[in-house]
């Protein structure tokens, strides 16, 4: 079986890359999440496993500098790259919490970047927590992680399936948003 680790977690753009990478394999796969862009090629490098996907450049926040520098001391094999839109979305735990009541938005610092503008005007006042991926806020929002007057921005999907409420559509910069994520071999 094909062993393939992406950078974050469940919900995160790029499992939804390794999704894409593995449907063009004819074989059997396992897709491991694993966080960081350092665990993903550590993992790819050291033979755990087979492929390692990971967020490469934005049309907006440019070079993913986690990838950048984690990539720079190995000796990987670039084998594909994958660019999918990219979205991005306001949840918020309780659904009685209001936009007017959010005191900080979690997430990932490229998800910030890909966002500045719409979060300038909209959000001005409110405190950008960094997070290692926009999926893992989701989920730290759902395990009260953060307290209720904290939002996530992160895919629709990470939100809906951390049972969290919408606040806030497309607030991504572009509305031709992109990222294109690396898929690297040993």
């Amino acid at each position: 079986m094909i062993k393939i680790g992406y950078q974050g977690i469940l919900n995160s753009n790029s499992e939804e890359a390794a999704k894409q990478f593995a449907s063009t394999l004819n074989e059997e796969y396992l897709l491991l999440p694993l966080v960081s862009s350092f665990n993903v090629l550590d993992n790819v490098n050291n033979g755990n496993i087979d492929y390692g996907v990971v967020a490469y450049k934005n049309n907006t926040g440019g070079l993913v500098i986690e990838t950048v520098q984690a990539i720079k001391f190995l000796d990987l094999f670039l084998v594909d790259e994958i660019t999918l839109p990219i979205h991005h979305f306001l949840f918020v735990r309780d659904q009685d919490v209001l936009v007017k009541d959010i005191l900080a938005i979690a997430s990932h610092p490229q998800a910030f970047t890909q966002c500045k503008k719409n979060l300038t005007i909209k959000y001005k006042d409110v405190k950008l927590i960094k997070d290692e991926d926009t999926a893992t806020a989701a989920r730290k929002l759902k395990l009260e992680l953060f307290d209720r007057f904290t939002a996530v921005l992160c895919r629709m999907n990470a939100g809906e399936d951390n049972s969290l409420y919408l606040l806030d559509s497309y607030l991504e910069d572009r509305d031709d948003n992109t990222t294109s994520f690396r898929i690297y071999k040993k």
